[in-house]
């Protein structure tokens, strides 16, 4: 079923009885605050544990791949607070029709009337750096989402002296994948049984996965870093049936427009600013510069060879290509890059130093 209009929330939650794949409002979990010093700073070093942005964290506690032995598919060892299966710490299965590029999925379903979960998952080309996203499409009024990126050993930053490429400044590139609150075609969905009625905020949701390619240049002299998701595509939203519309999925996706990760001017905050212990935040815009949310990562590996991290998209802040917000949809997502000349070579390095 296609959803030709997601102008407000009454509309949503009336077609959800037609299929369940609705554009639905997140839940968000309470987060215990940051140590602060005397003066209410936060505390930040070197050895300072990778925190996830409150907003994009969500309500993912933890994720982790196990890597299958003896010819058996990875699985996803992953907590989140979101109805998904038992126990709190659950593994979730491979799922190779979900995957996008750069990405595995993993997904749960316990039955036809529980919610429906994908998670897409990634590390660096070292394995020092790694991201996951997992999210629902929906029931009983909200989408449960969370997203964790992480460093697995030490970090090192490029070297910030001397003249010329590779000393202190350099380019990262890589894939991103996200999911939307819904809007799916609902192809991966458990099929609902016959014999029974069923009441709109009943039946689950599958999310629309999204798909891009991440551009980010960082100095490690001044600690900045920036850049742009880019090539967004939602793989399988479905919510127009008229061609002539932007959000019309003829087969290849649904293009959105970029997702700009912004660093603050003077006087305006820390946005950009790469801290001691790797870790990186800001806001999040759109090409014309009005804000839309939030991006956060760290920094891995030798030299910094690594980047994980994620973005949260506020609703009513997804654009299609012709520059309309999509009603009522909330998108998290995480990325994975490469430094350009270290760990990744042509695409989007072609011209960057070194």
């Amino acid at each position: 079923m296609k959803i030709n209009s997601l102008a407000s929330m009454a509309l949503v939650m009336a077609l959800a009885a037609c299929g369940g794949n609705s554009l639905l409002p997140d839940e968000t979990e309470t987060v215990t605050p940051t140590p602060t010093d005397p003066d209410g700073e936060e505390v930040v070093t070197g050895a300072t544990p990778v925190t996830v942005v409150t907003e994009i964290k969500n309500n993912m506690t933890s994720a982790r791949v196990i890597k299958g032995t003896g010819g058996n598919p990875d699985t996803l060892l992953i907590a989140i607070t979101a109805i998904d299966t038992t126990p709190v710490q659950a593994t979730w299965q491979r799922a190779p029709a979900l995957d996008i590029p750069g990405f595995q999925a993993y997904s749960v379903q316990e039955d036809p009337l529980d919610r429906m979960f994908i998670g897409l998952s990634a590390a660096s080309a070292d394995g020092s750096a790694s991201a996951t996203m997992a999210g629902d499409g929906g029931q009983f009024n909200k989408v449960l989402q969370g997203v964790d990126y992480s460093r697995v050993g030490g970090y090192s930053p490029p070297p910030a002296t001397g003249n010329g490429p590779g000393t202190g400044q350099v380019s990262y590139s890589g894939k991103y994948a996200g999911l939307l609150n819904g809007g799916s075609d609902d192809t991966a969905r458990l099929p609902l049984p016959a014999g029974r009625d069923y009441d709109r905020e009943e039946i689950p949701g599958q999310p629309a996965r999204i798909t891009g390619d991440v551009f980010m240049n960082a100095n490690f002299a001044d600690n900045l870093i920036n850049g742009v998701v880019k090539n967004r595509v939602a793989v399988d939203l479905d919510i127009s049936n008229d061609p002539a519309s932007p959000r019309f999925n003829d087969g290849t996706g649904v293009p959105l427009e970029s997702v700009v990760m912004v660093i603050d001017g003077a006087g305006e905050g820390t946005g950009g600013q790469i801290l001691a212990n790797g870790t990186f935040s800001g806001k999040t815009e759109r090409p014309n510069q009005d804000r839309t949310g939030q991006y956060g990562g760290v920094i891995g590996g030798t030299n910094g060879s690594s980047v994980a991290g994620g973005i949260y998209l506020e609703a009513n802040k997804v654009f299609d290509s012709d520059g309309e917000s999509i009603e009522n949809a909330v998108e998290r997502g995480v990325f994975v890059l490469n430094q350009c000349g270290l760990t990744a070579t042509g695409g989007d390095c072609v011209g960057t130093a070194p």
